[in-house]
């Protein structure tokens, strides 16, 4: 199903919902399955007016660097895809602990996106992980 969310469209599958309201106050736009181990976080920054920020792969790559550096997060490989929709994105596993962190941006707005689970050995991860994947390859600003 196509939806609406916060500025972004994308694809949502079936039984992804809004988590927002249920986490404390101020964090970011987030979804869950209600049998999935995981969360998506979004932190969106949208472009308003003034000098066109011309947004490139390269700060993207350096915008996420930068993340996981601040957050401890380690990664070995960066992917980045260009197209309409730039995006580059790193993975990350302790113990049993999984995070995928994207940066999406159409040039002038950019997406912040971040999957955590703190349980890859189980059987809903690979569901979690073809949401997630629909959601990123279908996503529209």
């Amino acid at each position: 199903m196509r939806v609406e969310f916060k500025g972004l469209n994308f694809n949502l599958l079936q039984g992804w919902t809004d988590i927002t309201e249920d986490l404390p106050s101020g964090a970011p736009p987030s979804l869950a399955r209600a049998e999935g181990v995981g969360t998506v976080q979004f932190s969106i920054a949208k472009y308003r007016s003034g000098e066109d920020p011309n947004v490139s792969i390269a700060n993207l790559q350096v915008f996420l660097a930068d993340f996981c550096d601040r957050n401890g997060i380690r990664w070995d490989k960066m992917i980045h895809r260009d197209g309409k929709i730039m995006s580059v994105s790193v993975t990350s596993t302790l113990d049993d602990e999984f995070i995928e962190v994207a940066y999406f941006s159409n040039g002038k707005d950019i997406v912040l996106l971040t999957y955590i689970c703190s349980d890859v050995d189980s059987s809903e991860f690979e569901n979690d992980m073809i949401g997630v994947n629909e959601i990123i390859n279908s996503m529209e600003f």
